[in-house]
């Protein structure tokens, strides 16, 4: 799941960005057909862009190289916990929420698709010149979905029937129904961005802009047209996902209908989209390097086995200083803070994660002392791959700083990093926070009849049988420690059992 937020992020921006150059430069002109491509190509740039790869093409440029390996640079946090996880996080649940609501929104579209379906199967048809004609309930408004049209003859007069079929055929020919479903679509897998919602009805708008300009350049009386807009006004479509005739923003079509055409000078404003997608596609490539690398190295690294004593890590400062004497003989040069080609750890950003999961280990005293927080290694990766000189730029505790150097001193031989085509010393920064991970579940006491154990919530409940309890009772912290003192400090659960 963590590896769709970057492209939810990058998305919905795409989509906020065509809303607001829609509103401050295409909104009035009356270019509708020019208007609807752009709302389609926006919509669908919007979230096809984080997948696209210029890597290759921001290396050719320095600038933009220089700003994608300044980011990437610096690893992005490794969290260091205690212990396992407790189950689902925050995120997740906020995920899940997020993809039932997509679900129940298909769903929406999936029933007004079948609802036209069925209106088309149970109504009488009629093929004229290639076109599809199907009869609806009286006081049903005309509308078209596709190559199908839904009228009731009946209810109108014959010079009305002739404006309303033309303005249907215009939606059928121009596969008006394919921008709508689009639109539904999108604004669906995005719900939670108030500008997919805005676009959706500027595109539909747009539709009938371009049927009712369709009708009026076939020789229909403006006037009449209007008036018969008007009057259709009370009639109901079955479903929202179709062209409808009367149904959307009647106040907005009327004016659109008599306003001055504007110059064809304003077509100028179109370009300008240009600047705005080359953006886009720039600033999301120079930080998917970075969120990618957030995704595979922020996961938590878990203590393996038993946690490391500081004696131990006391121990291996010998190693340490003897590795630290090599700063001298690896370089003569200046290590560099931005290369063409950054160092690779042997087997990539995963790979690292093993090593350090396998071999960096919480310090007793500073868990037993609750000591959280982040300490920031800056260490050199030589021209021949050799990890020296780690410094503590921010330290958190002896113990933690000493564990911190000793991991990174221990790290194999990385590919080293190349500039004009050869072998050059690289500066890398390294952030590993120490979590003591507090939203675990405590360890809280619990009394059943009268015997103490230590256990959680969970398991507490686990142990005993729902009908064999008679009563529970939960003291929270500060009156579990008068009535129980030290022991009780985190809570307890008193179980009464049925006799």
């Amino acid at each position: 799941m963590d590896a769709l937020i970057p492209y939810f992020i990058q998305a919905n921006l795409g989509i906020a960005a065509l809303y607001l150059f829609y509103r401050l430069f295409l909104h009035k002109d009356t270019f509708f057909k020019e208007k609807r491509y752009a709302l389609l190509l926006g919509l669908i740039f919007s979230i096809v862009y984080p997948f696209v790869d210029l890597t290759a093409l921001i290396q050719k440029s320095e600038p933009a190289a220089a700003l994608s390996r300044n980011l990437s640079a610096t690893l992005p946090d490794v969290i260091i916990t205690v212990g396992q996880s407790a189950g689902h996080t925050n995120q997740d649940y906020l995920l899940m929420i997020y993809a039932v609501i997509v679900g129940l929104l298909f769903i929406r579209i999936i029933g007004q698709i079948l609802s036209v379906c069925r209106l088309a199967y149970s109504g009488k048809r009629e093929i004229e010149k290639d076109q599809t004609f199907i009869q609806v309930p009286a006081g049903t408004a005309p509308f078209s979905f596709f190559g199908w049209i839904f009228i009731n003859r009946l209810d109108h007069s014959n010079a009305d029937l002739q404006e309303i079929l033309h303005h249907e055929k215009a939606h059928a020919r121009n596969l008006h129904s394919m921008d709508v479903l689009l639109s539904e679509l999108i604004s669906t897998l995005f719900w939670i961005n108030p500008c997919v919602w805005l676009l959706k009805n500027h595109l539909r708008a747009n539709l009938e802009y371009l049927a009712d300009k369709d009708v009026i350049h076939s020789g229909f009386d403006q006037k009449s047209y209007q008036y018969h807009l008007l009057r259709l006004s009370y009639q109901q479509c079955p479903a929202k996902i179709n062209n409808g005739f009367n149904v959307t923003q009647l106040k907005k079509r009327i004016i659109m209908m008599n306003k001055e055409k504007t110059s064809w000078a304003g077509l100028c404003k179109y370009a300008l989209a240009l600047p705005l997608f080359a953006f886009l596609l720039f600033s999301g490539n120079a930080w998917s390097e970075k969120s990618t690398l957030e995704q595979k190295s922020s996961t938590e690294i878990k203590s393996t086995g038993s946690v490391k004593e500081i004696t131990e890590i006391t121990n291996s400062k010998q190693a340490i200083a003897t590795k630290f004497q090599k700063k001298d003989t690896l370089d003569n040069e200046k290590p560099l803070a931005t290369v063409e080609h950054l160092p690779e750890y042997p087997g990539g950003v995963e790979a690292l994660m093993k090593f350090l999961s396998a071999n960096i280990h919480y310090p007793t005293t500073s868990a037993e002392l609750g000591v959280e927080g982040r300490v920031i290694l800056r260490f050199t990766v030589s021209k021949t791959g050799d990890v020296y000189d780690v410094v503590i730029v921010r330290g958190l505790d002896p113990a933690c700083d000493q564990e911190a150097i000793r991991v990174v001193n221990m790290m194999p031989k990385w590919k080293p990093g190349r500039q004009n085509g050869r072998d050059v010393s690289v500066y890398f920064t390294l952030p590993l926070k120490f979590d003591l991970n507090r939203d675990a579940e405590k360890i809280l006491l619990v009394i059943t009849d009268g015997v103490e154990t230590k256990s959680t919530q969970r398991e507490a409940y686990n142990n005993v049988k729902p009908e064999d309890i008679e009563s529970i009772s939960i003291l929270k912290d500060s009156i579990a420690t008068v009535v129980y003192g030290e022991k009780g400090k985190n809570g307890a659960i008193i179980i009464t059992k049925k006799k």
